[in-house]
């Protein structure tokens, strides 16, 4: 039944192809990846499993990993292939791109014991002049396995969350699941900022739609004048232009931050970057399991300077045992990771289909390349590096066959999506550099169509 819904849905989304697209631009299918078994080829690009102690990050085959996979990322044990054929670029990045290009231009934690034990967290030592405080503001999967990583590594951390979540981390600790081991980490954690006071790091990492002034100003208690603050960055930050040099320096998103409340209450020259390359997922109320680690917690400061609090961070997140790439261009990655983020979503929400569906039809694997081809044309006129190729990321992400994207699960269990926000971050940023996107456009507006439409039923059937 998936599969023959998402056929049903990429049929009226060729035909929304069909109207914003020119003939040049749909001139071949792509292949999709070949996958035995249902599980994930490794193909020696990314970390599939936390590394255990002495391990490096990076691995090339999978006998160099001693930790169990997670069934639904375990390397075959017959076959190692990789593609059958690598994807084939559509005629999108042909004259009618550079057209536009033009125009646009012109215009403007490790645990040592056995499977199944739980092990009680032992920070790691360090130097007296290493150690920071640091509030994580959201105790979802990211959040938590921060707060891990930096109480690992032994920083002042607390946790600020609500609800369920803060009772159970209150009682119980976190409980993390790295490949087969399972941690508990006694972490402080509170729903009142004010008892915290003032730290040298602020991470927010609760979703996009959770995600506004109201929040800026709760948290005020935790900010000072030397206070670092690390915003959400699933989508183009508030904080887009400050620092950046040309015409456009000192701008602001408008609907990111409509009134210039974000900008006050987190003022950009206190902010670095970051984002996020790995799988989290929270299991349950203080339950957290890591999946995979690709390129860790990349951060950068927003003009691309090397800086102390800059290398402090990384280092500590090394220290707890996670990558993290000091970048001179931390944009690159957020604009990299959120458009990966809108495509894969746009996509998955249309079809119903994990990534496993949409890579066995080549028409989906075809609509993700071109949202990504007619988005990277921002990125193009904003003169950011895209390190990974478009058809590169689709092969790695589409790897993963039994994934569901995140915002495909919240559609399933009625929670919001980040869809509107997200879109809405890359139409403002396109709109001011003058570049039209039609096709993702289309596509968005359908996908927020299907979230009305199931919230109509929802609430029909309650």
């Amino acid at each position: 039944p998936e599969g023959r819904i998402t056929a049903q849905v990429l049929r009226v989304g060729r035909a929304l192809l069909d109207i914003a697209a020119p003939d040049s631009a749909r001139a071949m299918p792509l292949t999709p990846r070949v996958v035995s078994q249902g599980k994930r080829l490794h193909d020696g690009n990314d970390v599939r499993a936390y590394p255990v102690a002495g391990e490096p990050y990076k691995k090339n085959n999978p006998q160099d990993f001693k930790q169990r996979l997670p069934d639904d990322e375990s390397p075959p044990d017959e076959t190692l292939q990789a593609l059958s054929q690598p994807l084939q670029r559509p005629s999108l990045a042909g004259a009618d791109r550079a057209a536009t290009r033009s125009a646009a231009s012109a215009s403007t934690s490790e645990a040592g014991t056995a499977v199944g034990a739980v092990a009680e967290l032992a920070p790691q030592p360090m130097q007296v002049s290493d150690r920071f405080s640091v509030c994580i503001v959201g105790a979802g999967a990211i959040g938590c396995h921060i707060a891990y990583v930096l109480r690992r590594a032994g920083c002042d951390v607390t946790l600020i969350a609500r609800g369920e979540n803060l009772r159970a981390l209150r009682a119980d600790g976190l409980r993390i699941t790295i490949g087969s081991e399972e941690s508990i980490a006694r972490i402080r954690v509170t729903d009142r900022p004010e008892e915290v006071g003032v730290v040298d790091y602020v991470f927010l990492t609760m979703k996009v739609p959770g995600w506004n002034s109201t929040v800026a100003n709760m948290i005020q208690p935790l900010i000072g004048a030397h206070t670092t603050l690390l915003p959400p960055t699933t989508s183009i930050p508030y904080w887009w232009f400050h620092g950046m040099k040309g015409p456009l320096e000192g701008r602001r998103l408008e609907r990111a931050d409509p009134a210039g409340e974000l900008w006050r209450a987190m003022p950009p020259e206190q902010v670095i970057g970051f984002t996020m390359w790995l799988s989290a997922v929270q299991t349950g109320p203080g339950c957290v399991t890591l999946r995979h680690v690709q390129r860790g917690y990349p951060l950068g400061e927003l003009d691309g300077t090397k800086s102390r609090r800059v290398e402090r961070l990384a280092a500590a997140f090394e220290r707890g045992g996670i990558p993290s790439p000091r970048v001179p261009c931390i944009r690159s990655e957020i604009f990299i990771k959120s458009l990966n983020s809108l495509a894969f979503n746009v996509v998955a929400v249309l079809g119903n289909a994990s990534n496993g569906v949409i890579a066995d039809v080549p028409e989906a694997v075809e609509t993700l390349l071109s949202i990504m081809e007619e988005c990277e044309v921002v990125a193009d006129v904003l003169g950011l590096s895209i390190a990974q190729s478009a058809e590169s990321r689709i092969q790695q992400t589409l790897s993963a066959r039994m994934h569901t994207m995140s915002m495909l699960h919240d559609l399933r269990i009625g929670k919001p999506l980040e869809l509107s926000p997200l879109w809405t971050s890359f139409e403002d940023l396109a709109t001011l550099l003058g570049v039209r996107l039609p096709l993702t456009k289309a596509l968005v507006g359908v996908a927020l169509l299907r979230e009305q439409s199931e919230a109509v039923s929802r609430q029909a059937c309650s």
